[in-house]
């Protein structure tokens, strides 16, 4: 069913601003007042220090570009309306923000849509761990845009394996490494049953924790084995691993769901079997993990 598209209606008559050679901003006329204000300032450098972490990775863009990344400011009073939030989300969040069609031709596929919320008073520093990860996580996600869309299950371990695996993160961030470490193997999918999840809704529905599920943390332990075998097979290091990963994602021929996984296998020579259906990946990502705690 059509449906007008009320957030490229408001990106079409909103301000730009450009906060440095790497960063725009695209807000209402009343927001841009807070703009230039320096309202947003503290949050901006935060995400510049954060997209310089993502850099270090030295991610080779198609064509050699650098795109912009955009960040789009709606306002709170309507940010689950044009961001398409969910409404269960909308009944208990006051603010809140997603990766977003991008309409600027210079910037990524997805920019960053935000409620204005997130961006007004916020420290510069002294993230806790788990809020650093989790907007590295939704960075990635805008990373991970030039080289693949639509596909739920590997972009979600892609974007949790950038900050945790290949910025290390991980080895910092307790909570989230004893709660992995600790995991039966029934509360591990294989990606049959991954994909099966992003099909008829459920994907992401298993809270272990608030903020983690067993399906985001399958996706993890999927790619992050996959990059080690990547690493170990063809002797490169982690940074040229997922570079590596992204030049097969790019080479898709338009493939989905369980073909797409036929792909990544044929391309390094793995079988589809064991990709689809086994967990060989998800318990050598998850024997390291369990390695950092001894």
């Amino acid at each position: 069913m059509y449906q007008e598209d009320y957030l490229r209606n408001y990106i079409k008559e909103s301000e730009l601003r450009e906060f440095n050679d790497r960063i725009k901003v695209r807000l209402s006329s009343e927001l841009a007042i807070k703009y230039d204000l320096g309202v947003y300032t503290n949050f901006l450098t935060r995400i510049e220090n954060e997209m310089k972490m993502l850099d270090k990775l030295k991610i080779k863009y198609p064509a050699n570009a650098k795109p912009i990344l955009y960040i789009y400011v709606v306002p709170d009073d309507n940010f689950t309306f044009l961001l398409q939030m969910p409404t269960l989300f909308s009944k208990d969040k006051k603010s809140g923000g997603k990766p977003v069609t991008c309409y600027d031709l210079d910037g990524f596929s997805l920019a960053y849509g935000l409620s204005q919320n997130c961006l007004e008073n916020k420290e510069t520093n002294n993230l806790e761990i788990a809020d650093l990860e989790n907007e590295l996580h939704e960075l990635s996600h805008i990373v991970i845009s030039q080289f693949l869309l639509g596909n739920q299950v590997i972009s979600e371990g892609i974007a949790e394996t950038l900050p945790l695996y290949c910025l290390r993160l991980e080895e910092k961030f307790e909570k989230h490494k004893q709660v992995i470490a600790t995991l039966e193997e029934n509360n591990i999918y294989s990606l049959k049953e991954l994909l099966n999840k992003q099909r008829d809704g459920s994907y992401g529905n298993d809270a272990v924790l608030s903020n983690m599920t067993c399906s985001y943390i399958s996706s993890y332990l999927f790619v992050r084995g996959l990059l080690e075998r990547v690493e170990e097979k063809y002797l490169l290091s982690t940074t040229e691993a997922i570079n590596y990963l992204f030049s097969i994602l790019r080479g898709n021929r338009g493939y989905a769901n369980e073909f797409l996984i036929y792909d990544i296998a044929d391309a390094l020579e793995l079988s589809h079997d064991e990709l689809l259906n086994k967990k060989d990946m998800q318990k050598k990502a998850l024997n390291s993990i369990r390695r950092l705690e001894m």
